[in-house]
């Protein structure tokens, strides 16, 4: 359906591209040969000169040129509309899918619950772990587009404080090892910081969560995922990478806008990867906001993919280490 509105939209721009053309080819031959009787028409109204004709051929094709620059500028507002529209749309369902696969899960297991009664403490504990994991999962969904339209509708900003480089991360790795674990994926920290930055951590730990989040879906079972925080020179490096399938190098500059999803290129190896196309871009806009940087890295040939996010310190660490 989207591809037929687009062909429409381009059909009726074609269509009223040669009708302007054509006038403008008539107008041109009209002008040229009524030229006389323009120089003495001119001449009547009381303009000094016998090239009258000359300047009405030079504002007509003015006026034909604007009208096919309007043209063609309202043609591309409208390929790029109905493109962020196909966009809202793929989200739309991206984003019904991944809410269905926890819902499906809780239920399962709530039922689980309720069916059996005398079910053994380890396993009634296993499926108390598994609603919990999943109802986070729904959270973390909800936050996402929360957060995003917060964004898009440029609110209030995070408010920013020093925060400690080394107990904030000391505390999320522990946190985060074994929730990547559950998924099958090994996360291997390095911290060697001893800085602080200008931060919120709650904007950071969601940078963190989206990063390791893609980082995870991009990875093969059993895999590992390197996060390396460490000290060079004003800044505090933040580093993830996987060994993934890695992103094109044509994609690159296109990971950050908001829906792009990555997932459609990563289905070559036949895994679906999910996702709504959000989380990368709320990682770029946080982390602008706290006065950082990050790029992204992919190499063609070899796997994963490395992001890397600059934040400068509020004091630099002249004994900083470099990584």
């Amino acid at each position: 359906m989207t591809r037929r509105r687009t062909s429409h939209i381009v059909t009726a721009y074609v269509l009223s591209l040669l009708m302007a053309i054509g006038l403008l080819v008539f107008w041109v031959i009209y002008i040229v040969r009524s030229g006389t009787r323009l120089d003495e028409l001119g001449s009547r109204v009381g303009v000094p000169t016998d090239n009258f004709h000359w300047f009405v051929l030079t504002l007509g094709c003015v006026l034909f040129a604007l009208l096919i620059g309007g043209l063609t500028y309202q043609l591309v507002q409208a390929l790029v509309a109905r493109r962020y529209s196909a966009k809202q749309e793929e989200f739309i369902s991206n984003i019904t899918h991944e809410m269905k696969s926890p819902l499906a899960a809780i239920k399962v297991h709530a039922q689980t619950l309720r069916d059996q009664p005398n079910l053994d403490s380890a396993m009634a504990e296993r499926s108390l772990k598994r609603i919990l994991q999943q109802s986070d999962r729904m959270a973390h969904l909800v936050d996402n587009v929360l957060e995003s339209s917060r964004l898009l509708a440029r609110r209030e900003p995070p408010q920013l404080e020093p925060v400690r480089v080394p107990a904030f991360f000391a505390s999320y790795f522990e946190e985060t090892v074994e929730r990547l674990d559950h998924r099958g994926v090994r996360l291997v920290p390095h911290l060697a910081s001893a800085s602080s930055v200008m931060a919120s951590e709650q904007a950071l730990h969601r940078v963190m969560d989206n990063l390791l989040d893609n980082a995870e879906r991009f990875s093969a079972r059993g895999g590992e995922v390197r996060c390396r925080v460490t000290d060079q020179e004003a800044v505090v490096l933040i580093e993830v990478e996987d060994d993934g399938i890695g992103v094109p190098k044509k994609e690159l500059a296109k990971i950050f806008d908001r829906f792009y999803q990555a997932a459609r290129d990563g289905q070559r190896d036949g895994r679906r990867r999910g996702g709504t196309g959000l989380g990368l871009s709320i990682v770029s806009q946080l982390v602008r906001q706290m006065g950082g940087e990050i790029r992204a890295y992919s190499q063609e040939g070899r796997p994963g993919t490395r992001f890397v996010i600059e934040l400068p310190m509020t004091e630099p660490n002249s004994g900083a280490s470099t990584p």
